[in-house]
């Protein structure tokens, strides 16, 4: 049996290298029509194959492989580039904390107004949006730890966020900013 997995698994091996070959050049130049960055484009292209590989049975039964390839690279170019922005945020948001006592001084004013809006939501959207947001779990795993379902995960999110722009509306025009 284990001979059979194996064969199975050099199948898909060959499979994806005739993939590889033929499709290569045409999914890098589109996610790089995309990205207009070499180094991403090269990224998205190798996580487009990798879940080409993972996909291959899928893959090799469909007659437009080029488009199923580019739509995949398509969509890992935007999720790499929404990433992308997150991570700059986070580090600029970060950086900001260590730029001298005028900084300091906006953190600590910026940290009593987030404490704040927090302060507004009830405790359980607060809970979901900081495990979310702060603690980085996913939707599935909140709705596990809060055993609860998915969508209403979601609307807690969603409605947890839509109070904290009314409320911080409401906090910036009371300060006059």
């Amino acid at each position: 049996m284990s001979s059979s997995k194996e064969q199975q698994d050099n199948s898909n091996v060959e499979a994806l290298h005739h993939l590889y070959a033929r499709y290569f050049k045409q999914v890098y130049y589109y996610a790089f029509s995309i990205a207009k960055d070499r180094e991403l484009a090269q990224d998205a292209v190798q996580e487009t194959f990798l879940k080409a590989y993972r996909h291959i049975d899928l893959l090799e039964q469909l007659d437009q492989k080029e488009a199923w390839l580019k739509t995949v690279s398509r969509n890992v170019v935007i999720d790499m580039y929404r990433k992308q922005r997150r991570e700059m945020c986070i580090y600029s948001g970060s950086r900001d904390v260590y730029m001298g006592d005028t900084d300091i001084e906006r953190t600590i004013v910026d940290q009593h107004f987030l404490r704040e809006l927090l302060s507004s939501l009830n405790p359980i959207n607060r809970q979901s949006l900081l495990l979310v947001y702060e603690y980085g779990l996913t939707y599935e795993q909140l709705a596990e730890r809060q055993k609860t379902l998915i969508s209403a995960v979601k609307s807690r999110i969603h409605r947890a966020k839509q109070k904290l722009r009314g409320v911080a509306l409401q906090m910036e025009s009371n300060m006059g900013m």
